[in-house]
């Protein structure tokens, strides 16, 4: 008799407590125990299930159960997993034949087991970056060996992200059966939940019709939702980046930068060898414009300190981008792209000496950032991890003072903030756009441990850009003191939204159609847009 009653009183508890606000953090779902012997049926519905909804789905897989299931003999279940791999799951290692305590042991056992459980996974074709140890259990000197070797190592109390130790506790409700009385104890932790991610385990044997329809009940109720990536508008999207073709002459620093990116992404999302020559035409430009420094001058515009900055991150991020993705190669490309890199540092750091609330504008730092993090990568690339590391925490450094100028609203002003003479009291889709693109950036650059707060910052900025919004489509380009709004700002939000989603930020391209009927001719920005959002979609976002 007791435990109904204690069961009717979590209920009362559940009910009264849906007066208060819900928490709302990011959910993470691990599957345990993915092998070739249980059906995969209820696992795409799974899938189907959290797209959209979870954060982040990581398949743990068996890489022989039992010693007898070696995945490399099942070409159908690597098929399933490449599959889920596009559609956003990680594929993670859960022991090696999920028997006994296979990691409750000395650390040769676990150097040996590890040796086994890679090689498994490379005839397969995986690599898995998570490590989730059967039955929770390892030993310390197994732990350090699977620390040393995985980038994350999931226990059931933490997650173990390289040198940071993320104190998330995973659940599990799904028993199979009897659900309908687990679900007032899955509300309560919710609502009990002050972390930002909530962690929920499923293990296949569990995972059956009645399993399937308490988590479409648990998750709709809890709210958790993904913003999409990618365009609907598949069609319109490739027409207007084919349209967007680069002239044959085209001037300027920023316009020859995004022309090259242009002729990356095309390149990367199409295969076609004729945008290799249009790449390797701007690269050209840059390279010879390229001062001894490793900056770049603007050759139309304004003579300001702001211009200079952007000049140099645009030019040092679409080299590297373009070095990354294959389009350049070779000695020349590499030096430009490290003494770009090492002298957009230098002025990020004269301009940031002062901290981030003194003078300082969003749009030329946050495009700093985006330079620094791609030149990172393209550094990384050349095998220059040093070079990279110190890109990357200037990046995160410069996200972490936009995440700070971010007003509650999730706007930035235009101009010098705080400064104590005066300030521009507006926000412009341009400038709004440039500081998420260094907030998106900083997410990037970032360990696991610290994306979470730029990726809600980036959410906020994509929120206020939403404001914006007008009834035919396009956006607003400015929003003054007096909450009037005027201008269009249609070609920066879609730039934005191309930039946040390379990163893995959703966004979406809103403003494509509305764009698509007003740009009359080739546009470097919205050429870049649109290239980029094709390229997302090659890339799975």
């Amino acid at each position: 008799m007791r435990i109904p009653l204690l069961l009717f009183a979590i209920a009362l508890i559940v009910v009264a407590a849906q007066s208060y606000e819900k928490p709302h953090p990011t959910l993470w779902v691990e599957v345990h125990d993915v092998s070739p012997g249980y059906a995969l049926h209820n696992l795409d519905r799974l899938l189907q299930l959290l797209d959209s909804r979870a954060e982040r789905v990581v398949l743990l897989v068996i890489p022989n159960r039992s010693g007898r299931e070696a995945i490399s003999d099942y070409p159908e279940f690597i098929l399933f997993l490449k599959q889920a791999e596009t559609r956003g799951a990680t594929i993670g290692a859960h022991g090696f034949t999920h028997e006994g305590f296979e990691l409750f042991t000395s650390r040769e056992d676990a150097e040996r087991r590890v040796k086994e459980i890679k090689g498994e996974f490379g005839k397969a074709g995986f690599s898995p970056p998570i490590f989730y140890p059967p039955r929770y259990l390892v030993t310390p000197a197994s732990y350090a060996v699977l620390t040393a070797e995985f980038p994350e190592v999931y226990l059931f109390d933490k997650i173990v992200s390289g040198n940071r130790t993320l104190p998330y506790v995973t659940r599990e409700f799904t028993l199979g059966k009897g659900q309908r009385f687990i679900m007032p104890l899955a509300k309560l932790s919710l609502l009990a939940t002050r972390s930002e991610v909530y962690r929920l385990s499923i293990h296949m044997a569990y995972l059956n019709n009645e399993s399937l329809e308490f988590l479409e009940e648990f998750i709709s109720w809890a709210g958790f939702e993904v913003r999409k990536r990618g365009c609907e508008n598949r069609a319109l999207l490739l027409q207007e980046a084919q349209r967007m073709e680069p002239p044959a002459e085209v001037h300027g620093v920023k316009r020859n930068a995004y022309a090259l990116l242009y002729a990356a992404n095309m390149y990367h999302a199409t295969g076609e060898e004729r945008y290799l020559a249009i790449a390797s035409r701007h690269a050209q430009y840059l390279l010879r414009e390229q001062r001894g420094d490793g900056s770049w001058d603007e050759a139309e515009g304004e003579a300001t300190s702001s211009y200079a900055l952007l000049e140099s991150a645009v030019a040092t991020w679409a080299l590297s981008q373009a070095y990354t993705t294959g389009v350049l190669s070779g000695e020349r490309v590499e030096r430009s792209i490290t003494q770009a890199g090492d002298a957009l540092l230098r002025k990020a750091e004269l301009l940031t000496f002062f901290g981030y609330s003194f003078g300082l504008k969003p749009n030329a730092i946050g495009f700093a950032a985006l330079g620094l993090e791609r030149a990172a990568e393209a550094a990384q690339a050349m095998g220059d991890v040093t070079r990279a590391q110190r890109y990357r925490r200037k990046a995160v450094e410069i996200g972490e003072g936009l995440a700070r100028m971010q007003l509650r609203s999730g706007a930035w002003y235009d101009g010098p903030y705080r400064l104590p003479i005066y300030s521009w009291r507006r926000v412009s889709s341009w400038y709004q756009g440039m500081a998420l693109s260094g907030v998106a950036a900083a997410y990037a650059a970032s360990p696991l441990g610290e994306k979470l707060k730029f990726k809600e910052s980036a959410e906020r900025g994509i929120a206020f850009l939403e404001t914006m919004k007008r009834g035919d489509g396009g956006y607003y380009g400015v929003l003054y003191a007096n909450d009037t709004l005027a201008g269009d700002g249609s070609i920066m939000v879609l730039q934005a939204y191309a930039i946040a989603e390379s990163f893995g930020m959703p966004a979406g391209c809103d403003a494509l159609t509305y764009t698509a009927s007003q740009v009359k001719s080739w546009d470097a920005n919205y050429a870049f847009a649109v290239s980029q959002l094709l390229a997302n979609e090659r890339s799975g976002g």
